[in-house]
């Protein structure tokens, strides 16, 4: 049942109980007032006609008294009867003189006794003579030494006439007040319905997260009943419970910036294995795209299951394994812990990977560096002790062995100074001053220099250009970068085949790309040559001259320069390097 229906349902009984109540109360008193007023009224009459007969005992002719009794009763409109001190009728207003001596004796009459004894008496009862229930007053004629008595009597009905006229009154009084408040029950009802119906919107609102100032103002609260002081109550919870969301958004919100920025990925999981938390790299590490309510054995990876039951056992567990990624195999350190005070777990990964992988090039480098080292430094030697051992003498020997000591000594100052240089950049202590350069006169300028390596394997040169191309850049820096590109595209390229250069405007950029004909890179090496040290397995196994360092010197180059460098593999069919520098 609604609000409105239960209160006037309320209202209606409480109010027919009371009119009810009101209806036996106001019956009975009305009653026993009309009552009085019929008897006083009554009294009234009989002191009158007692005043106006006069002493009984003067009437010696019955049909006189007869005459005079009828005409005060036609004017009282009452029965009246004339009874002497033994009790009989003398005159009655309703019967015939010829007619009073059948009628019985009147001494034993409650009324005529209580007369006679204390001056007036009252009756209600059956009348035999009239055959109705009468009402009756007698009152003592003080004039008349013998004590007759005069007696008025009305029929009782109409006394219940008038009581039935009075109930109707006010039967049709309740029942307009009935109507009226049932017309006010339903206004008042609808009124507080509306009312209740505000507050339920409100709260509706508040309840659905909605704690905006505009809800809040929108509670009653200046009301000054009680629907006022709930909204006022409600509108104090609200506010309070909107700082307490604010602030806890916050902490939130800095709780998951810091463990996002922890560069760890966190997962926290229930008793029953369910994730309840996880941050952001933990999706990166796993490369998962949603954790939040997944079961532990929904992951699908075993070392997470094994550590979850073994911290289960222990309290904590610490293990690494390896899982496939798109990018090739991931290696994760991982600890789990239980948390204290809970009965939750936490998992917290790091991601090995790149450790691995920088620690593999370290020694991929040292192995590299010693041989690239070894080779100049032991012919070098060797070159050195045949010359002590004579071969000065020979003038022709003599300078093969000194030319040989010069290309290797020139082969270990290149690699110096790539790694001063790559350290330099590096670091940010190599300074740069940029200029408009035209970039095709830069790049015609370097291929002309390159043109005896060129020539040594027969190579040619094709130039894609397309209007000018005025750059932003450094000319050292542009021209070493340039070197290394087009060095390592003739160092790499088949004889007798070409390299093509072409140029192209992107936006605010010109984008230079360098293609050769060598056997190419694979793919999944396109994202380590750029790497410091790395050379990749080809260029090591055809024993080409470099220490891995060059392409790591294009990309800080380029990177300094505010663009970006890249190489798009194409297998058995050379490389395609390119980067980008900003026009001016």
């Amino acid at each position: 049942m609604s609000i409105r229906g239960r209160i006037f349902f309320i209202v209606m009984s409480c109010l027919s109980l009371g009119l009810i109540f009101a209806f036996i109360v106001a019956e009975r008193d009305l009653g026993a007032s009309l009552q009085d007023q019929i008897q006083i009224e009554l009294q009234k009459q009989g002191q009158i006609i007692q005043s106006s007969l006069g002493p009984l005992s003067q009437y010696n002719d019955l049909n006189s008294l007869k005459d005079e009794t009828d005409a005060l009763a036609q004017a009282s409109q009452s029965r009246i009867t004339l009874i002497n001190s033994l009790g009989v009728v003398i005159s009655d207003s309703n019967i015939d003189v010829d007619d009073l001596d059948q009628i019985d004796n009147h001494s034993n009459r409650p009324e005529v006794v209580d007369a006679q004894n204390n001056g007036m008496g009252w009756s209600r009862r059956f009348s035999d003579t009239i055959q109705q229930e009468m009402l009756y007053f007698a009152i003592v004629d003080p004039s008349s030494a013998q004590q007759g008595v005069i007696r008025l009597a009305v029929p009782y009905n109409y006394f219940d006439q008038a009581f039935r006229s009075l109930n109707t009154s006010v039967i049709l009084i309740l029942v307009v007040a009935l109507i009226g408040s049932i017309l006010a029950g339903i206004i008042a009802g609808n009124y507080t319905r509306e009312n209740f119906l505000e507050l339920e919107r409100a709260v509706s609102r508040l309840e659905s997260g909605d704690l905006k100032k505009k809800t809040i103002k929108s509670l009653p609260t200046k009301r000054v009943d009680e629907i006022g002081s709930v909204a006022r109550s409600l509108s104090s919870i609200s506010v309070d419970l909107k700082n307490q969301m604010t602030l806890l958004a916050k902490q939130r919100n800095q709780f998951g910036s810091v463990l996002n920025d922890l560069g760890q990925g966190i997962v926290v999981f229930d008793e029953e294995g369910t994730v309840t938390f996880n941050n952001d790299e933990s999706l990166n590490i796993l490369e998962i795209e949603d954790l939040i309510n997944v079961n532990i054995k929904d992951i699908k990876l075993k070392p997470i299951k094994l550590m979850f039951d073994q911290a289960k056992k222990k309290g904590k567990y610490a293990m690494e394994f390896e899982i496939e990624s798109n990018m090739g195999n991931k290696w994760i350190l991982a600890q789990m812990n239980t948390a204290k005070g809970t009965k939750e777990f936490i998992l917290v990964l790091h991601d090995e990977t790149q450790l691995r992988d920088m620690d593999s090039m370290r020694r991929d480098f040292v192995a590299n560096l010693s041989h690239e080292l070894r080779t100049p430094v032991s012919v070098i030697r060797a070159n050195s002790e045949t010359l002590l051992d004579g071969a000065l003498d020979n003038s022709k020997d003599a300078r093969r062995f000194t030319s040989a000591i010069l290309h290797n000594s020139e082969r270990l100052t290149e690699m110096v100074t790539n790694l001063i240089d790559l350290s330099r950049i590096e670091y940010g202590d190599k300074q740069f001053n940029l200029e408009e350069i035209d970039l095709k006169n830069k790049i015609n300028s370097v291929v002309e220099a390159m043109s005896n390596l060129a020539a040594e394997k027969n190579i040619k040169f094709k130039f894609d250009y397309v209007g000018d191309a005025l750059v932003k850049a450094d000319h050292g820096a542009l021209e070493q970068v340039l070197n290394n590109l087009l060095e390592n595209s003739i160092k790499y390229s088949n004889p007798d085949s070409a390299v093509e250069i072409k140029i192209r405007k992107q936006d605010n950029f010109y984008k230079v790309s360098i293609m050769d004909t060598g056997s190419g890179i694979e793919e999944h090496e396109s994202m380590l040559v750029f790497n410091r040290f790395y050379r990749t397995a080809k260029a090591r196994a055809e024993s080409k001259d470099g220490s891995g360092l060059g392409l790591a010197i294009v990309k800080h180059l380029i990177n300094q320069l505010g663009g970006e460098v890249g190489v798009m593999p194409r297998k058995n069919r050379g490389s395609r390097f390119w980067f980008t520098v900003q026009s001016a």
